[in-house]
């Protein structure tokens, strides 16, 4: 039959407070998802789905502007370090920043990007993480927001990169409209520009279509209300 099964990470003997990273392996299909929370309050949290190891990753989302704390975490469950570079994707016409960082065998690796370089202190940034020599890892991101409430993260969340680029990307979820707003978020990792077609999809059908041209090794963010979004609609 069915079952589901919750594990507290706190519970598991041996593991300290900290940083980690987690596999899970059965000997039948499952389903698996991490949940992060924190205060004992709960008032913020941030949940994803578990994937593969990939030697590649691509990060769209990332901003270290203003409030934004943005975390990259890196898994390597191989029995020998992995070396990595790291590309930075920031806005046109800014350049991007390749760094190399070494993970740990079956360790867990926390790049605090905001601390990383000067000029990724305050900007809009995408990445690609490739392993040098080919291995297998995990990455995901993390950002944290501070309102000035003197609450660490009022606003967090994380996500799994993804470890193929793709000419065509579909999103169901969008809304503009208070207290909401939407970002698409574009990262363009090849050596050309690309040109994208963004079609807005409200409840009665398509809205219009916006293009853009992402300038090579860049990223770029399309606010939803500057594509003509009426409030309440989709984005495809």
């Amino acid at each position: 039959r069915a079952e589901t099964r919750r594990v507290a990470a706190s519970a598991v003997a041996g593991l300290a407070p900290g940083a980690f990273a987690t596999w899970i392996e059965s000997d039948v299909p499952i389903a698996a998802e991490g949940l992060t929370t924190w205060d004992t309050s709960r008032y913020g949290a941030g949940a994803e789905r578990a994937v593969a190891p990939a030697a590649t990753w691509y990060l769209a989302e990332g901003s270290t502007v203003g409030a934004f704390d943005l975390f990259y975490l890196l898994a390597n469950p191989t029995d020998a370090e992995v070396a990595v570079d790291v590309t930075f994707l920031r806005p046109a016409p800014a350049v991007a920043i390749v760094q190399r960082h070494v993970i740990g065998a079956r360790a867990r690796l926390t790049l605090w990007v905001d601390t990383l370089d000067p000029q990724l202190a305050s900007t809009d940034v995408s990445a690609v993480i490739r392993t040098v020599e080919g291995a297998a890892i995990v990455v995901e991101r993390a950002m944290y927001r501070h309102d000035g409430s003197g609450r660490w993260g009022e606003a967090g969340h994380r996500a799994a990169g993804v470890s193929q680029p793709s000419a065509t990307w579909h999103f169901a979820e969008g809304y503009v409209g208070a207290p909401f707003d939407t970002y698409l978020l574009i990262a363009n990792p090849q050596d050309r520009p690309a040109s994208v077609d963004v079609d807005v999809l409200g409840a009665d059908g398509v809205v219009g279509t916006v293009s853009r041209v992402v300038a090579p090794q860049s990223r770029l963010t399309l606010p939803a209300r500057e594509l003509g979004v009426p409030d309440g609609a989709a984005k495809s």
